[in-house]
């Protein structure tokens, strides 16, 4: 599989609502969730290759590379984006809002780095 045709439905994925819903499933507690931890990686992680492997949206990717860049992606984001804007994209895809132009182009750059 090319790197392109993994890119542009996960890159797709992780802007979804559900995504960078990482920080705590989207439940009460969420707010209360401050840093990066093994439950935000476990949820980012399953909303990702939920997401990119949706087979209801005619997904055909492999589930391998989509965990593996999956997993990618979560290493990238957490090195490159402070949690609070982590949890502050999080908010604003949940509102229906866009991403910022800094985190459009940090997820980009990360995808890019993991395909």
């Amino acid at each position: 599989m090319s790197r392109l045709a993994i890119l542009g439905p996960i890159a797709a994925a992780l802007l979804s609502a559900a995504a960078l819903a990482g920080c705590g499933g989207g439940g009460d507690d969420s707010a209360s969730v401050t840093t990066y931890s093994g439950q935000v990686r476990e949820n980012f992680l399953r909303s990702c290759v939920d997401s990119a492997t949706d087979t209801t949206s005619g997904s055909t990717l492999d589930s391998d590379k989509v965990e593996q860049f999956c997993g990618c992606m979560y290493d990238e984001l957490k090195a490159r984006v402070p949690f609070e804007d982590f949890k502050a994209a999080d908010d604003a895809l949940r509102s229906g809002e866009q991403l910022s132009g800094d985190v459009a182009v940090t997820i980009r750059s990360a995808a890019s780095t993991c395909t």
